[in-house]
């Protein structure tokens, strides 16, 4: 048997991945910036919208309404568990990114 700390390593890494796995009907339904929002804030990160001074921090306090009205601008991924498997929620247009301290990036 391993020692705690390598299976324990073992199951966050593959709780990660979870976390990180692309969902293209979900793209499809709520768009490119709701579904980065989604998966930036399951793995810990923070988003800041166009127009907006203050950090997305909350995925239970996500805004509403119209789909395209909230655009990332700005992504805090310091500390996060984001991991490049998931970039395709990004979609391919450009936006800040810091990340700090992101062990899984690859």
């Amino acid at each position: 048997k391993l020692p705690w700390s390598c299976d324990s390593r073992y199951f966050w890494g593959w709780l990660n991945a979870v976390f990180n796995k692309v969902d293209y009907d979900r793209i499809r339904d709520v768009g490119p910036d709701r579904a980065a929002s989604e998966w930036l804030l399951r793995c810990g990160a923070m988003v800041r919208y166009h127009g907006q001074e203050r950090w997305q921090k909350d995925y239970n306090h996500l805004p509403t309404g119209p789909l395209d009205k909230y655009k990332i601008q700005a992504i805090d991924a310091t500390d996060s568990c984001i991991m490049s498997i998931g970039f395709d929620h990004m979609g391919n247009y450009p936006i800040v990114l810091l990340i700090e301290n992101a062990d899984d990036l690859q």
